[in-house]
C-alpha cells in the first residue's frame, strides 16, 4: 500500500462520493436464469480476535490470513500505536489458531517497528517445506522478508529486501497486503509471487509483482505496470492464478480519474510480464465497492478435479463514501465477470474495511476483516463459512433423485418433481409429467460448448396436445443471451432448435413433429460454421452460421432437460439416451448411434441412460 494520510487510511475514510455507471452492464451481469442465489445475510459475522486497546496496542488493522500445511491458522495485522492513523509505532503481530478458529492465541511481535512504522503483512506457506514466509514494509519505503519453520511459534528476523523487489525511482513501497501465492501450475510451479505497490517520482501509483524461487529466502522484481494513470492509481492488489496458469491481479484505484474503484490486469510467466495492463472494463465497473483493498481466494478449479472454477472476492459492498456491508461475491471466469458483482453473500452489515481469505482444512473458508464502533478504533474479526453458504450454482438439490452418467466425467444428474425411471428405447428411459417434471444436469465447464463443435444426442417420445415439448434447453434464456435449445411445436408440425450468441442466431426447423408417441432419435451438431438436425438417422435440416460465437459465455449455467430454464414449458413425454460430445459426429456415428446405441466415448461429455440403480457418487462441485 502506498503511504498515504491518517484520513485516507483511517479505517473509515471520508470518500468522495462515486456515482455508479454501466447500470446496464450491472443488470446483464446479475440478470441470469442460472441458479444464482439472491443477495442474503449470512449471520456468519463471527467474533472479535483483536480488540482495541489490548494488548498495549490502541487498535489493529490490515489483516493477513493463511493456513499452514498442519492446519494451524495465523492471523497477522498491525498493532498499532499511539494511535490507530497509518503512521506510528507499529508492530506487526500474529495470533495462532490450531482448532479452526475456536481459540486463538496471545498476540506475537513478529516485526517490531520501535520507533517506525511495520506494515502491511504480506504472508504465504510454501506447501512443499511447509515454511510460512512473511514480507512486510516498514515506512512505506522498505521491504522486508522472514520466515517460520513451526507454523507461527518462532521466526527469523526481517531482512530488508527492497533492492531486489523494486527500481531505484520509485519513491515507496509497500507489500501486499493480504496473503501471497505459491504457483501450482506450468513452468513455474512452486514460484511464491506477491502483489505490491509503488510511487514514481511524479507521484504515479503502480502495482509489481515480486517472486521467490527458493522458498522465500531471496526475492526478485518481475511485472510492473503504472500505464492506466492518471485514470487508474492501481494499488493494494490481491493475485490468485487461473487453471491456465496466468495470474489475475485485481487492485484498488485509488484516487484515479476513472470512476471505477476497482482495476484488473493479467500477468502471465510466472508474474514476469503483463499480458493485459491495468483497466476497469465493464466487469470492474460492475462491482460495488468503495475505495479499499479487496482479497480474493481460489475455491475451485477444473484442474484440481472441480467441475467448475470459483474465486470468491471479500469487500465492503456498500458503494458509496463509507465502506460498510462486508459481502462474499463469486467469479466463475477467472475475474471477467463476477456474478452478483452488487449484492453477495452478506457478512456483515456495518462498518467494515480490509480483509483476507484462506481455506481451511477441513474445507471451510476463514475470513479475517476490520470492523469498527468507533472510527478512531478497530478490531479484526474472524469468521468461517461453507460454499454451501454462499450459494452453490446448480441451487438446492438436496434430497434430489439422481440419475448416473455413465461418461468418465460422473456428470450425475437430479430428477426433479415426480420424474420417473420407466421402461425406454434403450433399457430405462425417464417420463416426464409436462408439469413440473425436468433433469436438472450440473454446472460443469464440459458442458460448456462455448463457440467449438459439439453434438448432442437423444431419444424422445411423445403425444397429444398442442402445447409446445422442450427437449433440451442450455446456458441462458432471453433477447440478449447466448443459449442453445431444441424443442417440438406440435401446432405448427416442426422440431425447431435455436442457437444463440449474444445478439446473433441461428434456427433449425424440421417439417414434422413426431407427436406420434413414438421413439425417435435426434441429433443437434456443430460442426464449423454449419448448425444440422438430423431425426432418425436422416438429415432434415441444415444452416450456416458464420461468425456466431460462444453459445454459453455466462457463469454460472443451466442446462435442463424436458422444461425451459424459467419452467414455463414443460415435456409431457419421455427421454432416453442423451448424450453430449466435444465434437461434431461424423455422419456415420450418427447412424450408430441411431441404429444400435452405439458406445462412443470419442469426445462424450455426458451419458444418461436413465438406469434405475443410483450411481456410485454423488455429484457436487468436487
Amino acid at each position: 500500500m502506498v503511504k498515504t494520510s491518517a484520513t485516507e487510511r483511517s479505517i473509515m475514510p471520508v470518500l468522495r462520493s462515486r456515482t455508479v455507471l454501466l447500470l446496464l452492464t450491472l443488470l446483464a451481469l446479475t440478470a441470469s436464469t442460472a441458479a444464482v442465489p439472491a443477495p442474503r445475510s449470512a449471520d456468519l459475522d463471527g467474533r472479535a480476535i483483536l480488540s482495541p486497546g489490548t494488548h498495549g496496542y490502541h487498535c489493529y488493522r490490515i489483516p493477513a490470513l493463511v493456513t499452514t500445511n498442519d492446519g494451524t491458522l495465523l492471523l497477522f495485522a498491525e498493532g498499532r500505536k499511539p494511535d490507530c492513523s497509518d503512521t506510528g509505532r507499529h508492530d506487526v503481530v500474529v495470533v495462532r489458531s490450531t482448532d479452526g478458529g475456536a481459540t486463538w492465541s496471545d498476540p506475537r511481535v513478529v516485526h517490531a517497528g520501535g520507533d517506525s512504522t511495520a506494515h502491511n503483512p504480506t504472508p504465504v506457506v510454501d506447501s512443499g517445506t511447509g515454511r510460512v514466509v512473511l514480507l512486510t514494509s516498514r515506512n512505506y519505503r522498505t521491504a522486508w522478508v522472514q520466515h517460520s519453520d513451526d507454523d507461527g511459534l518462532t521466526w527469523s528476523a526481517p531482512i530488508e529486501i527492497t533492492r531486489s523487489v523494486s527500481e531505484s525511482g520509485w519513491t515507496s513501497y509497500a507489500t501486499g497486503p493480504s496473503h501471497a501465492i505459491q504457483l501450482a501450475r506450468g513452468e513455474h510451479e512452486g514460484r511464491l509471487v506477491a502483489g505490491t505497490t509503488y510511487r514514481t517520482a511524479d507521484g504515479t501509483k503502480g502495482v509489481a509483482l515480486v517472486h521467490s524461487d527458493d522458498g522465500g529466502l531471496t526475492w526478485d522484481l518481475g511485472a510492473y505496470d503504472h500505464s492506466a494513470a492518471p485514470e487508474l492509481n492501481v494499488q493494494e492488489p490481491s493475485v490468485f492464478e487461473r487453471p491456465d496458469g496466468s495470474l489475475f491481479v485485481l487492485a484498488r484505484n485509488e484516487k484515479g480519474t476513472a470512476s471505477a474503484t476497482v482495476a484488473s490486469a493479467v500477468a502471465v510467466d510466472g508474474g514476469e510480464r503483463f499480458a493485459e495492463g491495468f483497466h476497469a472494463g465493464p466487469a470492474e465497473q460492475g462491482l460495488a465497492v468503495p475505495t479499499v483493498q479487496a482479497s480474493t481466494l481460489e475455491l475451485r478449479a477444473t484442474d484440481r478435479g472441480d467441475r467448475y472454477n470459483r474465486v470468491l472476492l471479500a469487500a465492503p459492498s456498500r458503494q458509496g463514501e463509507t465502506r460498510e456491508r462486508m459481502a462474499i461475491r463469486s467469479t466463475y471466469k477467472g475475474g471477467a465477470e463476477w456474478v452478483d458483482p452488487g449484492g453477495g453473500t452478506v457478512i456483515y452489515e456495518g462498518m467494515s474495511s480490509y480483509s483476507d481469505l484462506t481455506s481451511l482444512a477441513d474445507g471451510r473458508v476463514g475470513l479475517a476483516y476490520e470492523r469498527a464502533v468507533h472510527w478512531s478504533h478497530g478490531y479484526v474479526w474472524f469468521t468461517t463459512f461453507t460454499e454451501s453458504d454462499l450459494g452453490l450454482p446448480d441451487g438446492d438439490t438436496a434430497g434430489l433423485p439422481l440419475t448416473p452418467d455413465s461418461s468418465p466425467n460422473g456428470l450425475h444428474s437430479w430428477l426433479h418433481g415426480g420424474a420417473a425411471v420407466v421402461p425406454g428405447r434403450f433399457g430405462d428411459a425417464v417420463a416426464l409429467d409436462g408439469v413440473d417434471d425436468h433433469v436438472q444436469l450440473p454446472f460443469a465447464e464440459r458442458l460448456a460448448v462455448s463457440s467449438g463443435d459439439f453434438t448432442w444426442s437423444a431419444w424422445f417420445s411423445y403425444g397429444g396436445g398442442s402445447a409446445p415439448q422442450p427437449l433440451l434447453w442450455a446456458y441462458n434464456q432471453g433477447s440478449v443471451y447466448s443459449q442453445l435449445w431444441l424443442r417440438a411445436e406440435p401446432d405448427r408440425d416442426r422440431l425447431r432448435a435455436w442457437a444463440q450468441s449474444g445478439e446473433n442466431s441461428v434456427v433449425l426447423e424440421t417439417g414434422d413433429a413426431y407427436d406420434d408417441e413414438r421413439w425417435h432419435h435426434v441429433v443437434l451438431r456443430r460442426a464449423g460454421e454449419r448448425f444440422t438436425l438430423h431425426v432418425d438417422g436422416r438429415l432434415v435440416a441444415s444452416e450456416q452460421a458464420p461468425g456466431l460465437g460462444s453459445l454459453s459465455p455466462k457463469r454460472p449455467f443451466t442446462i435442463h432437460l424436458g422444461q425451459r430454464l424459467d419452467g414455463a414449458q414443460h415435456l409431457a413425454g419421455k427421454l432416453d439416451e442423451v448424450r453430449l460430445y466435444g465434437r461434431a459426429l461424423h455422419d456415420s456415428e450418427i447412424t450408430a448411434l441411431y441404429r444400435s446405441n452405439a458406445a462412443i466415448d470419442d469426445g462424450l461429455r455426458i451419458r444418461l441412460a436413465f438406469q434405475a440403480e443410483p450411481p456410485k457418487k454423488t455429484t457436487n462441485g468436487g
